[in-house]
């Protein structure tokens, strides 16, 4: 057994893991194209990528639930971090909405992550595909809806965005709504390991955030909660090194493409392709579980 192997185990603090080790060069090849791939579609719709790791892990390379969920955050980190860089070219982020939502969501992601660590591979894997079917219905059947404040008095400070391209982005989120959603969103977030830009770009949209204003600036919010996640994991020893570092390798190669593609493609289009994707997701996490 090579090099690549011992490290996970140290990294995981568990000598006896039982998902599959990394023990040659040529095994490495495939896990980082696997990362490109969850890269790109990650950046694109502002997930994090977190929804294709961690069913993939599992079914794929015979992760539990918790290293899966751990692993899956470093992922995540690692992707929104080289996202973000990508956006804020593109001057797409929202930077003091995103702060102000991430301040709320870092608890609900630590919450999240502790309660984790009691799932076995059967709950874990109905509840979320249970998650990834319900947005996957939401984003296919569901026509155009927004949060809208028929009272003038009240209602949010319209938010305007130029972006790089001189394209002008006006919006005005209710922050209530999106604080208290941002913090539901960051429990779920650090319980599957998906970042939280999964529900996160449709809660903006819901507040009448443009699709890729909403995108750029989940990712930025991702950095911020994941970072909190990260550390819970790395605490817990439930991060797999190899797997994270050579996905996260994938990821920020995949970042750059995926945020390239975003700014020639449709709203509508982005929409389409997350809703594919969960459906396409859930289905094979439900038949890797049928399989056991």
């Amino acid at each position: 057994m090579m090099a690549f192997s011992l490290i996970s185990c140290a990294s995981t603090g568990v000598s006896d893991a039982r998902h599959d080790l990394i023990d040659s060069f040529f095994e490495i090849i495939p896990i980082v194209i696997l990362g490109v791939i969850i890269g790109g579609v990650g950046t694109l719709i502002g997930a994090g990528g977190g929804f294709l790791v961690v069913p993939l892990l599992i079914i794929f390379y015979g992760f539990s639930p918790q290293h899966a969920i751990g692993t899956s955050m470093a992922v995540v980190f690692l992707n929104a971090l080289s996202g973000t860089f990508s956006y804020m070219s593109q001057k797409r982020i929202d930077y003091e909405l995103g702060i102000k939502f991430s301040v709320f969501a870092a608890p609900g992601v630590v919450i999240g992550a502790l309660a984790a660590q009691q799932f076995s591979l059967v709950m874990f894997s109905i509840l979320f595909s249970l998650l990834l079917l319900i947005m996957s219905y939401i984003l296919i059947f569901t026509r155009e809806f927004y949060l809208i404040c028929g009272n003038a008095a009240t209602a949010p400070k319209e938010r305007v965005v130029y972006d790089a391209v001189g394209e002008v982005h006006t919006y005005s989120p209710d922050l209530s709504i999106g604080c208290s959603g941002s913090f539901l969103v960051g429990i779920v977030s650090g319980l599957f390991g998906i970042g939280g830009g999964l529900i996160h770009v449709p809660l903006m949209s819901f507040l009448g955030i443009p699709i890729h204003i909403a995108a750029a600036t989940s990712h930025f919010m991702i950095v911020i909660s994941s970072f909190f996640g990260l550390i819970i994991f790395a605490g817990l020893k439930t991060i797999d090194l190899d797997y994270a570092v050579f996905i996260g390798i994938g990821t920020i190669l995949g970042a750059y493409f995926g945020a390239s593609i975003a700014v020639m493609t449709e709203s509508e289009k982005i929409k389409k392709i997350i809703a594919f994707m969960l459906l396409l997701v859930a289905v094979k996490l439900i038949f890797g579980v049928i399989r056991v």
